[in-house]
């Protein structure tokens, strides 16, 4: 997995704003920061919270959402 270097201090201050995901023109993108990356294309879990919150929701119902459904829990009504 290659990493897309960021040179814009705009796009950089917009990542680093505390938001959850960026919009570039009328696709979203999940944000979310990672220690290392290792190959094959995986993440490692190093943060205990972190890990309980991923185990806990791999193991609740998570259901496939529409695009109106992730667009509403994502406070982009229309």
């Amino acid at each position: 997995m290659k990493p897309i270097k960021v040179e814009s201090e705009e796009i950089k201050r917009a990542i680093c704003s505390g938001d959850a995901y960026i919009q570039v023109d009328n696709r979203k993108f999940l944000l979310f920061e990672i220690d290392q990356v290792k190959e094959p294309n995986g993440y490692v879990v190093t943060d205990p919270d972190e890990e309980k919150q991923l185990l806990n929701a791999l193991h609740e119902e998570n259901p496939i959402l529409d695009d109106d459904e992730i667009n509403r829990l994502l406070g982009d009504q229309k």
